[in-house]
Parts: C-alpha cells; sequence; structure tokens
C-alpha cells in the first residue's frame, strides 16, 4: 500500500524533538550521523517526505484517536549517508491530515518491501 497524500510534518516536531538530544529515546544523534542538525532542519522535512512518495506502509492500526500508518522508508541523508527508518503517521478521527508522529531507525534485516528513494 502506498502511502496516503496529506503528510503534514509539524515544524516543532525536528526543531523541538528529533533534532534535539533526549535523555531518552534520542533520535538527534541518529539523524546527525546521516549530516542532519537544527541548522538544516528543512532539508530533513523536504528529504522524509521526498522519500514517503516511494515508500510502502507495512502496518495500518486503528487507536483510539484514528489510524496509525507504519511506513519502511529510506534515502540518502544529507552527507550521502543512508538512511533506514520506520516512520509513523496518523490520521486523527474526522481530519483528512495524516501527521508525522515519529520516526526510528529500521534495524530489520529485510528491506524487499522498500524502494530506493
Amino acid at each position: 500500500m502506498k502511502v496516503p497524500s496529506g503528510l503534514v510534518i509539524q515544524d516543532r516536531k525536528l526543531t523541538h524533538y528529533l533534532l534535539i538530544y533526549q535523555a531518552e529515546d534520542d533520535k538527534s544523534e541518529f539523524l546527525a550521523s546521516a549530516g542532519y542538525t537544527l541548522q538544516n532542519w528543512q532539508l530533513l522535512k523536504r528529504d522524509r517526505l521526498s522519500a514517503m512518495a516511494v515508500a510502502e506502509v507495512v502496518e495500518v492500526m486503528s487507536t483510539d484517536w484514528g489510524t496509525r500508518f507504519k511506513v519502511k522508508a529510506q534515502w540518502n541523508g544529507a552527507n550521502g549517508q543512508r538512511l533506514k527508518v520506520i516512520v509513523i503517521w496518523q490520521q486523527d478521527e474526522g481530519s483528512d491530515i495524516i501527521r508525522f508522529v515519529t520516526l526510528y531507525p529500521d534495524k530489520s534485516r529485510s528491506n524487499k518491501t522498500m524502494k530506493e528513494g
């Protein structure tokens, strides 16, 4: 299943969450290894949205708040390093918007369902 259209990434999710060190569940180090920092957060936003155009939904989950989409994606980071990630999106009940929730490294061995992005 292709990723639905209407994806939204709130700037604050990048500038106050993903690219800022977190004591627990930190993602900033992983993203920094691919060249993403607070100084180029717009590049991360653009690259991630571009990668979604060829990514595949691997799981759809119904929650109390709406529908969640688990997506495997990959792309070359700002410094050329290949990123393989799981991205979680959510469409809240009654909304047409599908918003970014989080991402984390894809540590699975098989990426057969993923297309080059």
